[in-house]
């Protein structure tokens, strides 16, 4: 269920966020909704008389052509407000991530909770005291913990700061640790200097990038599949039944002529 939910809801969120930040594109969109909706009812109501003109459109098939404008109705923005989410979710990403990785608490409690890390393993033959505020990282494995370490606390960071994109796209602690851990490893391929903390969340942010990237186009493709077959199997019932009743008309019509 949550595979059709949280598309959903990643979609719902940037509409909403669309309206806010450009409201004459929303209203555009949400008027052409309506257009659409108002034509579907139109062509199913008409397009008996293609073969039987004599077709009487009743109270108890309203019902149908309901239907099938609501399900328009719903769908174009569903389809349309797909293409949304990727630029909404990076912008997200950005603004959050800048508002919770930039406080200095939060580098404080990934530092200690590091060099914690590293110590209690022994995983440093260098490792200065805590007071010094520096992580020297000479061994792979070292770097490995103190990676894990600063990626478990942006992500929980950053998940109270924008719970809903963190949750939908599932952000975790060990795939940012991979991504951090693998730029620690070039970086001291090259240089002998301490890792730049400010490197550190720019690491975090790209690899929540990609991640983001990776399932917004799956979460758009999702949607966009649902807001087909929301848009068609609706008609196809609807004008089925409506185009049955056109024919058993014409036949009721026949056999009164014939008596």
């Amino acid at each position: 269920m949550g595979r059709i939910l949280n598309p959903l809801s990643l979609t719902a969120s940037a509409l909403i966020e669309l309206g806010k930040r450009a409201p004459l594109t929303s209203l555009l969109l949400l008027g052409f909704a309506f257009l659409s909706a108002a034509l579907s009812w139109l062509l199913l109501t008409q397009s008996v008389l293609l073969w039987n003109r004599r077709f009487a459109p009743k109270a108890r098939r309203h019902p149908l052509c309901a239907l099938a404008a609501l399900s328009t109705l719903f769908a174009v923005p569903l389809f349309f407000g797909a293409s949304s989410i990727q630029p909404f979710v990076n912008r997200t990403i950005r603004e959050g991530a800048r508002k919770a990785l930039a406080e200095p608490q939060w580098r404080e409690s990934a530092f200690d909770q590091a060099w914690e890390a590293v110590r209690r393993r022994g995983l440093e033959p260098l490792l200065p005291p805590r007071e010094a505020h520096c992580l020297v990282l000479t061994t792979a494995a070292a770097r490995e913990a103190a990676a894990g370490a600063y990626s478990t606390t942006a992500v929980a960071r950053f998940s109270g700061e924008s719970r809903v994109p963190a949750s939908l796209l599932g952000f975790s602690a060990p795939e940012t640790a991979k991504a951090l851990s693998a730029d620690m490893q070039s970086f001291f391929d090259s240089s002998p200097g301490l890792y730049p903390e400010a490197r550190i969340e720019q690491v975090i942010v790209e690899s929540w990038d990609a991640t983001a990237n990776r399932r917004c186009r799956e979460a758009a493709r999702k949607v966009q599949i649902l807001a087909a077959l929301l848009l068609l199997l609706p008609h196809l019932a609807a004008f089925g039944i409506v185009g049955w009743s056109g024919y058993r008309e014409i036949g009721s019509g026949h056999e009164a002529g014939d008596r």
